[in-house]
């Protein structure tokens, strides 16, 4: 990989800058019941949904494991519990491995660093913000009820950036999916070695940041 040739890096949030997926699947499925083995259906099914926005999990929760439709302001009560308990667990969950050291890097190296995830924009300030991130980021994008494939596009349309310039470091299929909407690069960054399975159209994958920042940037990560 030619790091030189990319001068904007765009991170997935949940999964790469906090390892807070597990937290969010459980905030999910709180948000749904407090039945313990509806509960783990919830979690299960979130961890093949990684990459999509909020509305679609929430959707695919109630159509696949609660099996009825939401009955009125259903939907919107979900929405906003699974919203507050995803802040108490992104702010809990720890720091991916190398994510300050990686993104202090890339500022010295004058590169811009964005933030990209399905987490609504005001918590996402609020988080970034509390966990210390906020400083070391160029550009922060939420999501909400739209694919992250839109996000990535209205992002590089509204700030002026070339896909060409770009590389996309995320956890999930949705984020690659995203990537290949708008012809930007990809770095897979999962522990879980078959999450790309068959994707020849990445540039490799790495099991965090750390990982990736101690390859390709040379730096080292203290732990």
């Amino acid at each position: 990989m030619d790091i030189s040739r990319y001068r904007v890096f765009i991170f997935d949030v949940n999964g790469v800058l906090f390892l807070s997926n597990e937290g969010n699947a459980r905030a999910l499925a709180a948000a749904f019941t407090a039945d313990e083995a509806v509960q783990q259906r919830i979690v299960d099914l979130y961890a093949v949904m990684s990459g999509l926005d909020r509305g679609t999990k929430i959707r695919r929760v109630q159509e696949e494991v609660i099996g009825r439709p939401f009955q009125e302001g259903e939907f919107e009560l979900r929405w906003e519990r699974f919203k507050e308990l995803s802040r108490d667990s992104m702010l809990m969950a720890p720091l991916g491995r190398g994510c300050r050291e990686v993104l202090e890097h890339l500022g010295r190296a004058g590169k811009v660093r964005a933030a990209l995830s399905n987490t609504p924009p005001a918590q996402l300030a609020e988080v970034l913000k509390r966990r210390g991130l906020d400083t070391l980021l160029d550009i922060v994008r939420g999501g909400g009820d739209w694919p992250k494939t839109q996000s990535l596009a209205r992002m590089l349309d509204e700030c002026g950036l070339s896909a060409a310039d770009c590389l996309f470091l995320a956890d999930g299929r949705g984020d690659l999916a995203a990537a290949r909407g708008s012809g930007v690069d990809f770095a897979g960054i999962n522990e879980v070695a078959d999450e790309f399975e068959g994707a020849t159209d990445i540039l490799g994958r790495w099991p965090d940041l750390g990982a990736w920042g101690a390859e390709q940037l040379g730096i080292r990560i203290s732990s």
